[in-house]
């Protein structure tokens, strides 16, 4: 199943960057579970700060409990993502 994801900054932590180690433990555990196949595209996001992903998995809990392990995640720099379940576009399905 796939997954719209949304991350955004918290605000409590909005002007503060997060540290170097941290930062770079993200992009670690990002490339993992890229590599692991859950993640499918990662994008940054132009207008708020935070990112957006395609995922795929079993489900909406599996999907939130390796999210929310993310390292910005995890020390408040973000907010725990918005996780949308999609399901197929039906106009692109034949018409009968």
């Amino acid at each position: 199943m796939q997954f719209m994801i949304l991350f955004s900054r918290h605000p409590d932590k909005a002007q503060t960057p997060a540290p170097a180690d941290l930062r770079e433990s993200e992009f670690q555990t990002v490339r993992g579970l890229y590599t692991d196949g859950l993640i499918q595209q990662v994008w940054l996001r132009s207008d708020a700060g935070g990112a957006c992903m395609i995922v795929e998995g079993a489900s909406t809990d599996e999907v939130a409990a390796k999210l929310n392990a993310l390292p910005l995640v995890r020390e408040g720099y973000m907010q725990p993502p918005a996780i949308v379940p999609l399901k197929p576009y039906s106009g692109f399905a034949p018409r009968s």
